[in-house]
């Protein structure tokens, strides 16, 4: 196992990690009689360079980090410049591995120059492998669309687990060395329970767990977290730092004599935790004062999460999709389209909207009246709500081609409703589907496809407890692409119904949406669209009533109800008749306030024309966005029905730009990412908006010039979500 240690310089500089106590010396004075020849150091690391001055580092296999550098201003002489220095400051003529420690690089504009530049020094034997070093996958994955590094250096301990083996052997497959660091976290998992900083007390149940593990079972830490990363045949090689020469020895020791210990396997995936601050030490220094708003804001969020699977039921409102540690998370109150969090601050929120729900505003007032007189009344009773069949009309009126309606309360169980009818309507089960469709097990399964559809997979979304056997009903398309739907029809024979999204972030082609009417037609396949988003938005009812191409049957939500939970699935009479015998029923599909508050939100709709005002602020907006964009030499696609808007930056970091933009306009207290739900009070604060928006787009400039935007992100980057087939 030796040969599998590297030893890290970091710890060069004395108050590097949390021992804040390095004695590298020591440690360097003892390994050269060590037989250990692979060492892993930086221009960086301070004074690593004289500490190896009376070592031959020519008889070394020697991994060098070329380090971030700041100002991109002729980035390829500063890399030339740094590259040389290395060769200078260890008084060496070659060495075994570049590696860039700064995950960026890679997607400059200057990459393929630089590429070409690093390839040079190989051709030459200067250099004999080109690595990265990451902090994680979103990472990794960036730099693998521009190149494939000969190797990759990542974090792997038992708190950080994301690089499981599955992606591991996928990195293995591409021919790639795997070199695990920061197997002890910075000195955390070694530290005694006294000695552990205050900051870190946001994880005390996960440290007390972790604790309570060793004590109940005997267990010494360093031989826990060597068995983790030793035992995975996968990893090539294996960097460790050391403060000392004591540490450095029993560290040896251990590995000289390692034997895989199976017992400790059953505690390692209760050690797991997704948490992007405590597994990036790059961000601790930024919150060590216990003081701050987020700090406690985020420590909430981390309790919760101990208690609530993925800490809130909507994963569309977690902090990780905004901005990790730096999102509010909690509020108190909203009112039209402002929230006040937790922590007393007042937000405008020109974000999610509630995640759709509101086009009339938080807190409506007459919606409210409704509301509270029906709680009133008593939200619920052993009979039937009468409003039910008024506002079964109403949505019937507003689709003449329906007939009939099922109440529901969330998208997913209305979409999973509408399969359950286009199937009691077809001898053929299987489902052609274009666009998101919500959690339950029929949709997921599209995910299961390994055929030439290959590339429709929806990134993000697990199949996890979902049966294979799914897979075989459930069959991905792409949104425009009649080709790719009129193969999955002849191929599969089983497929007799159509689940599509009108619209979303892709812009229609109505041939497109005409074809698949006419196929419909043709092969007696049930069509069914999704207007749980796109609904009440640009027109009364749903989008299709635009295009003037009805389905079959249609899903309703978000928006009907304007915060309360209410959806709908409306259909042709008699399909949905066909249905009545079906057992599709559930308690709370039957309260008074929903269907109440829906008539109520619709009829304010009607009177007050919402879907115009929320188009015209969504056009206004996308007109801005562009103009802005202009002015700044920023290139960015504009996409999204109107009065959903949308935009991304046609550039490599286009995920890092978005979390500069949310987090500089927290600071302006707005809630804002790159996409705007419009509500109907939006267009009051347009002005506010565009201000500190345009002085993003002038620094987002600096940085597509000369400026490193990771000097500039406060928070770790958030996550991408899932992607979707529109």
């Amino acid at each position: 196992m030796l040969t599998k240690l590297v030893v890290g310089l970091a710890q060069s500089e004395k108050k590097y990690g949390l021992s804040k106590n390095n004695s590298l010396k020591e440690v360097i004075n003892l390994f050269k009689n060590k037989n250990i020849k692979n060492l892993d150091t930086s221009l960086e690391y301070k004074n690593s360079h004289i500490l190896l001055e009376n070592i031959n580092l020519e008889s070394y296999n020697l991994s060098i980090k070329l380090p971030k550098i700041s100002n991109r201003k002729n980035l390829r002489s500063k890399i030339i410049t740094l590259i040389e220095d290395i060769f200078t400051k260890y008084k060496i003529k070659s060495f075994e591995t570049l590696i860039l420690h700064d995950p960026l690089l890679p997607l400059e504009k200057e990459w393929n120059s630089i590429h070409k530049l690093l390839l040079n020094y190989k051709k030459s034997k200067k250099i004999n492998k080109i690595g990265v070093s990451v902090y994680n996958k979103f990472e990794l994955e960036n730099i693998l669309k521009v190149f494939k590094p000969d190797l990759v250096q990542f974090p792997y301990n038992i708190f950080n687990q994301n690089f499981d083996n599955i992606y591991l052997k996928s990195l293995k497959k591409k021919g790639i060395e795997l070199h695990a660091r920061s197997i002890f976290l910075q000195g955390l998992l070694l530290l005694k329970k006294e000695k552990i900083p205050k900051f870190f007390s946001i994880w005390d149940d996960h440290l007390k767990k972790y604790s309570n593990i060793l004590k109940n079972n005997n267990i010494n830490p360093v031989d826990f977290n060597l068995n983790f990363v030793f035992k995975n045949g996968l990893i090539d090689k294996v960097v460790i730092g050391f403060s000392d020469k004591n540490q450095f020895k029993s560290v040896l020791k251990k590995i000289k004599n390692f034997k895989s210990n199976n017992k400790f396997n059953k505690f390692y995936q209760d050690l797991d935790i997704d948490d992007k601050l405590i597994n990036d030490p790059r961000f601790w220094p930024k919150f060590k004062n216990l003081k701050i708003k987020k700090y406690k804001i985020y420590k909430k969020w981390i309790k919760n999460k101990n208690v609530i699977n993925g800490g809130v039921g909507l994963l569309s409102k977690r902090p990780d999709q905004f901005l990790p540690v730096g999102w509010p998370t909690y509020y108190t109150k909203a009112k039209n389209c402002f929230i006040w969090g937790s922590e007393g601050d007042k937000f405008i929120d020109f974000s999610l909207m509630g995640v759709g729900t509101n086009i009339l505003g938080y807190s409506d007032s007459e919606i409210n009246k409704v509301a509270i007189k029906k709680i009133k009344e008593s939200n619920s009773s052993t009979l039937v709500s009468i409003e039910e069949k008024s506002l079964a009309e109403e949505l019937i009126s507003a689709h003449p081609w329906s007939g009939k309606t099922i109440f529901a309360r969330s998208g997913a169980e209305a979409n999973t409703i509408a399969l359950r009818v286009a199937r009691l309507n077809s001898n053929k089960k299987g489902v052609a589907v274009c666009g998101y469709h919500g959690w339950h097990d029929w949709y997921l399964a599209a995910n299961f496809k390994k055929d030439k559809i290959k590339d429709i997979h929806l990134e993000g979304l697990t199949t996890d407890g979902v049966p294979n056997d799914l897979g075989k009903y459930v069959y991905p398309f792409k949104f425009n692409d009649l080709d790719s739907f009129k193969e999955i029809i002849k191929k599969h024979k089983n497929v007799g119904i159509v689940f599509m999204e009108v619209e979303r972030n892709l812009k229609l082609k109505n041939t497109f949406l005409k074809s698949i009417k006419k196929v419909c037609e043709e092969k007696k396949l049930i069509l069914i669209f999704d207007e749980c988003s796109s609904g009440f938005r640009e027109t009364y009812g749903g989008l299709h009533l635009k295009y003037k191409i009805y389905p079959d049957i249609a899903v309703f939500g978000k928006s009907i109800a304007n915060g309360i939970p209410l959806t709908v699935v409306i259909g042709n009479k008699n399909i949905m008749d066909k249905a009545s015998k079906s057992f599709i029923s559930s308690t709370f599909w039957s309260d008074t306030m929903a269907p109440a508050v829906g008539l109520a939100t619709l009829k304010k709709m009607k009177k007050i024309q919402s879907w115009k005002k929320i188009t015209k602020t969504g056009k206004i907006i996308k007109k801005k966005w562009k103009q802005l964009a202009k002015k700044y030499k920023l290139e960015i696609i504009v996409s999204g029905i109107d009065a959903m808007p949308t935009f991304k930056f046609n550039s490599k970091k286009n995920w890092y730009y978005r979390n500069y933009l949310v987090q500089e306009f927290l600071k302006n207290k707005i809630l804002a990412t790159n996409t705007v739900y419009c509500c109907v009070h939006h267009e009051k604060y347009l002005d506010i908006y565009f201000k500190i928006l345009e002085k993003i787009f002038s620094e987002i400039t600096k940085f597509e010039k000369n400026l490193n935007v990771s000097d500039f992100l406060e928070y770790p980057i958030a996550n991408q979500g899932f992607e979707r087939l529109n």
